[in-house]
């Protein structure tokens, strides 16, 4: 998914909030102005790092004094010299996924069914899993309060980690908003269209353990033959050790309880380094659950 990144970033036609003439609503500078209208440091730092950098290259130093230079590590260095156009920094910069996400969606239900008080508001998403706090979502509900309302729900931000969740949960799971948003992503891109049913078609073997009729031995043939890099090295590691592989899928057995014993004994041993000796370390792990 992380090299997919370009299609997450294009807008899809099911984000409906769009006028009758067919322009949207939003803005596009709007996402680099904080909630005071002021512009937001974070753009104004990417803009200033994007030129410095690009200002050196074309003097013809190296990605290393231009990071040593700036104070700036190797990676980034070479992040801001592979875009060409900071529009692509500026959407990473100013798309971060946010605690408020994963609620937009009943915020923007409840906000239209007539719950307009934030502190309600707050208290109800905080019991369906939200760890912020009530001046988030506040922040968020102030363009509710004046005025711009979008005429459909929104919809998640596009993050890779979402994506994925969304490849890797049951299909039966996902929401309708969640179904559409990956359906039209795989439209978009045959690669992740790919990626996406190889994914499914393991996790479907893993969750049933079954592998029957040679299946992951044809699935291993199938990522050979058109899967992408990623997928391909997995297929390859997963070859080399087919037969514990195999075992994991058709047999009842787990190594489970003996990985959970060791992370206990490592928790253990590192809440006491350097203040206690084995014996006091051997009896703790013999009487600690």
């Amino acid at each position: 998914m992380g090299r997919h990144r370009a299609v997450l970033r294009e807008r899809l036609t099911s984000y409906d909030d769009r006028t009758e003439d067919g322009q949207t609503q939003e803005n596009p500078g709007r996402a680099e102005l904080d909630i005071h209208g002021r512009p937001r440091p974070l753009v104004a730092r990417t803009r200033e790092r994007h030129q410095q950098v690009h200002e050196r290259i074309e003097r013809g130093d190296s990605l290393r004094a231009i990071a040593r230079d700036l104070h700036l590590s190797r990676g980034t260095v070479d992040r801001f010299a592979r875009a060409a156009d900071v529009t692509e920094l500026l959407f990473a910069a100013t798309h971060r996924p946010t605690l408020i996400d994963d609620y937009r969606l009943y915020l923007h239900h409840r906000w239209m069914e007539g719950c307009t008080n934030a502190s309600a508001l707050a208290r109800e998403i905080q019991q369906l899993g939200y760890r912020g706090d009530v001046n988030t979502v506040r922040r968020h509900l102030k363009p509710y309060r004046h005025g711009t309302i979008p005429q459909t729900a929104p919809l998640p931000h596009m993050t890779v980690r979402r994506v994925t969740g969304w490849i890797m949960r049951r299909p039966e799971h996902l929401t309708d908003t969640e179904r559409k948003c990956l359906t039209e992503l795989c439209e978009h891109s045959p690669a992740l269209a790919t990626t996406t049913t190889y994914a499914r078609r393991l996790a479907l073997m893993v969750r049933e353990r079954r592998s029957e009729h040679l299946a992951l031995d044809v699935w291993i043939a199938d990522v050979r033959l058109d899967g992408q890099h990623e997928l391909r090295t997995l297929a390859n590691g997963i070859r080399r050790d087919h037969a514990a592989v195999q075992a994991a899928l058709t047999t009842t057995y787990t190594s489970g309880a003996v990985e959970g014993n060791v992370t206990r004994i490592k928790l253990l041993k590192r809440q006491m380094y350097g203040r206690a000796n084995f014996d006091l370390l051997r009896r703790r792990i013999l009487l600690s659950p």
